[in-house]
């Protein structure tokens, strides 16, 4: 004689598809979160990046309206602080005839080894106070995750020569005009200013940078 077997009851079946769903949807939330939270700390990095790149271009910027403002004869003369006067220094270095490229005379060359590269370099140290080539940046604004953004720049000039037209009346409305006795020669210059927004990171600095690039005349 043959036993019946008990048959599983319909409540346990569907406690145990209950169960395999709610897992499937925890796996599947799990994921998204994970997903979302990628793209999110994606955005945050280009969102920073771009926000350093901006910082970095403003300081190149300043740097070649810094140069141009204090290499004017009527402005050099009172170019004593501030780092002012270590820009005329070298920009006064390099227009000095068959002089500037003695290292001795003119420390702030670009490569003393290349005496044909007629070129002076200035560069800046973020850490550094009291330099117009150092932004005092303080207050709101300027912080990113507590630390101090620092800007500054660089700057590399180099003596190009002469244009065809290469002398300035000194007097004022003189018929003589270019090439008179009296002119002032001009000289082209090209000019290269680096922007950086540095962040301090244990001691050192992570630097953005940014460049710009221009070719004026000047009178020295």
């Amino acid at each position: 004689m043959n036993a019946d077997l008990p048959s599983p009851s319909r409540p346990a079946e569907q406690g145990g598809i209950t169960i395999l769903t709610t897992l499937g949807l925890l796996v599947l939330l799990t994921v998204l979160v994970f997903s979302l939270g990628k793209s999110s700390l994606r955005e945050l990095t280009v969102t920073g990046t771009v926000w350093q790149a901006a910082k970095a271009s403003e300081a190149a910027e300043a740097g070649l309206d810094w140069f141009i403002l204090w290499t004017n004869p009527v402005n050099a003369g009172s170019a004593t602080s501030a780092g002012r006067e270590t820009l005329v220094t070298a920009f006064n270095a390099l227009n000095a005839g068959t002089t500037w490229s003695d290292p001795t005379i003119n420390p702030y060359l670009l490569n003393s080894a290349k005496p044909w590269d007629r070129a002076a370099s200035l560069t800046s140290t973020p850490s550094t106070t009291g330099s117009d080539m150092v932004f005092a940046n303080t207050g709101t604004g300027y912080l990113q995750s507590g630390s101090e953004v620092k800007q500054s720049f660089d700057l590399m000039f180099r003596f190009l020569g002469t244009p065809l037209v290469n002398t300035v009346s000194s007097g004022t409305g003189s018929p003589a005009g270019p090439g008179s006795g009296t002119g002032r020669q001009s000289v082209l210059f090209q000019l290269q200013s680096t922007g950086k927004a540095s962040i301090p990171t244990g001691g050192t600095y992570m630097n953005y940078r940014a460049t710009r690039e221009m070719y004026l005349t000047l009178i020295p």
